[in-house]
């Protein structure tokens, strides 16, 4: 299995994801917050890549069928029901309904990967389920860190370095890395016993601690306590079934 890891997600746009499977990471908030969102029974997360598509896909489908949630800079988008706080997400917030979202950082980058086999929405809440389905799949496999505001973010590089620990030392996986990957095993190995404590002090987590979510950051550095898979299909975070049974 060959894994390249991007650290930001701009060589996304030169990158060929055919027949790959594309692990995104964004642990500070969207893929944790679309982990939450599905664990309470959401139907789906609909990521998009600024308020006025969000707004235009909410009216397309229907305020009794989806809610739109958003943040820029970290706050709630004004006139949005929801933020990007994964303790907003609850079953009477969205269950049963889709969630139209856009984030500064992560729901942006789905939309680069039109030509992958495979999508998944990665962060440490669901690594060991994403590294399961990853082993299980065995493609090629790129993973891209959503990064904060277009540069690295230290808690998507060691989520994508745990993810390809996982593939090497549980899953028997033999891999061949790119430079990035081999920097996010590196960053695991020697912080695996402390990622709390380092992606606290990371630019992003002290961002957010500033402006109020510290509890936030401490849902997203709770390693699998979310051990759902949401895939994309048809533009749609969707929650998939136990390995080997769908």
């Amino acid at each position: 299995m060959n894994i390249d890891l991007y650290l930001t997600p701009m060589p996304l746009n030169r990158a060929n994801l055919e027949n790959k499977t594309v692990a995104i990471i964004d642990v500070l908030r969207f893929c944790t917050s679309t982990c939450a969102a599905l664990m309470v029974g959401a139907k789906g997360v609909i990521p998009t890549i600024g308020p006025g598509e969000a707004v235009e896909m909410w009216t397309k489908l229907g305020g009794d069928v989806a809610v739109l949630a958003g943040e820029r800079g970290g706050l709630k988008i004004e006139n949005f029901p929801l933020g990007n706080s994964p303790a907003e997400f609850t079953e009477e917030s969205v269950g049963g309904r889709f969630i139209v979202m856009t984030t500064t950082n992560g729901s942006g980058v789905f939309s680069k990967t039109y030509n992958a086999d495979l999508v998944v929405c990665c962060a440490l809440v669901n690594v060991s389920r994403v590294a399961a389905s990853i082993a299980e799949t065995d493609r090629n496999l790129a993973i891209v860190c959503s990064g904060q505001e277009g540069g690295f973010s230290i808690e998507d590089t060691i989520c994508g370095g745990m993810l390809i620990h996982l593939l090497t030392a549980e899953h028997k996986k033999e891999v061949t890395l790119n430079d990035a990957s081999s920097l996010a095993l590196l960053l695991y190995q020697t912080n695996w016993t402390a990622i709390k404590k380092t992606i606290q002090q990371g630019e992003h987590a002290r961002h957010l601690a500033e402006l109020g979510f510290a509890g936030d950051v401490e849902i997203a550095a709770r390693i699998d306590t979310m051990p759902v898979l949401p895939v994309l299909k048809e533009g749609r975070l969707v929650p998939k079934g136990e390995p080997g049974h769908d």
